[in-house]
């Protein structure tokens, strides 16, 4: 009705308005209640224990079984969180005019995080138990292999070791305080060769390829010449290119063949001169001595050797190796 529109105007906004004006004179006359029953509300939710308090620790409300605490233990909580025996943890923040606490069950995670650190400790007593074993191993190894070592050295130069027995032999009998002398050059000489090849043995299973260098020879040469001055025996050598790397076994025989020359002619010879040279990709051994006796009978065991006098008392050898 025109009067109606003209009094009232939008009749939706009305009827919204009464039913606003309905429920709020409801409230203010008590008819609906309001900031009320809020002890009852928060005990409703009992998945929550929780407490609210205010900033003296009077508690005002709370849910579930949330524990007593003493005012000390509450400034510690409000410090950090605290975890108790019973794999609880009690949370705090802040909220007007007081403080909120609630709890958080994490035994689950403790218990977890227990059988890891189980787990852990029995993964690392393991990993010592293979550790120590791959110890062992490696010890059994490398001491098999060092015996190895020592039975392959020891069977390449067995003969030196039982030259070395009968010139300890000949020292107990020998009543000649020269020769005697001359027996201890000669054990100090093939001592020196059996240190010598020995540690070219083990440098040459150390290093990455079987290989040695020249270098490696001029060494063992250099000691054993100075050695042979005991013996008075003048000796000097000659090796060509000390850095070039050659086999092993090159290497090994041209010492071997210069401590089976020397001796040889350990008590024929006054001076020796020892060459190493490679021509044309073959290594050679050439030898100069002075001796002023026929040296071939000293040496028939290697027919393969070229000997020659070259004057009176200089000989001349030379011993192709490869």
């Amino acid at each position: 009705m025109p009067i109606i529109s003209t009094i009232a105007g939008d009749l939706t906004a009305i009827c919204c308005l009464c039913i606003a004006a309905i429920f709020q004179s409801c409230i203010l006359c008590g008819l609906i209640p309001t900031n009320s029953r809020y002890f009852e509300l928060f005990q409703s939710n009992g998945s929550l224990d929780a407490e609210i308090t205010d900033n003296t620790f009077h508690r005002y409300y709370y849910s579930g079984n949330f524990p007593k605490l003493t005012e000390e233990l509450r400034e510690c909580v409000i410090a950090n969180s605290l975890i108790q025996e019973n794999g609880v943890l009690i949370k705090h923040i802040p909220v007007k005019g007081g403080h909120l606490f609630w709890t958080e069950d994490i035994s689950v995670l403790l218990d977890q995080y227990q059988d890891i650190e189980e787990q852990q400790e029995e993964l690392t007593e393991r990993n010592q138990i293979l550790q120590m074993t791959y110890q062992k191993e490696a010890a059994r190894k490398k001491l098999e292999e060092q015996n190895r070592l020592l039975n392959m050295i020891q069977d390449q130069t067995y003969k030196q070791y039982e030259l070395l027995s009968s010139y300890m032999k000949k020292l107990e009998q020998t009543e000649s305080r020269e020769e005697y002398d001359m027996l201890l050059s000669k054990i100090v000489v093939v001592g020196t060769y059996l240190k010598r090849r020995k540690n070219l043995v083990l440098t040459r299973y150390s290093s990455q390829g079987d290989s040695l260098t020249m270098a490696d020879l001029k060494q063992s040469l250099a000691e054993s010449c100075e050695n042979l001055k005991l013996c008075r025996i003048r000796a000097a050598y000659y090796v060509q290119d000390k850095e070039k790397q050659l086999q092993a076994d090159d290497i090994l025989n041209c010492y071997d063949f210069f401590e089976w020359l020397i001796e040889q002619l350990f008590d024929v010879i006054n001076s020796v001169f020892f060459r190493v040279t490679q021509i044309d990709e073959k290594l050679q051994i050439s030898v100069h001595v002075m001796s002023s006796t026929d040296i071939h009978n000293f040496l028939k065991e290697r027919p393969e050797l070229l000997i020659q006098q070259e004057e009176e008392q200089e000989w001349f050898i030379r011993c192709p190796l490869s």
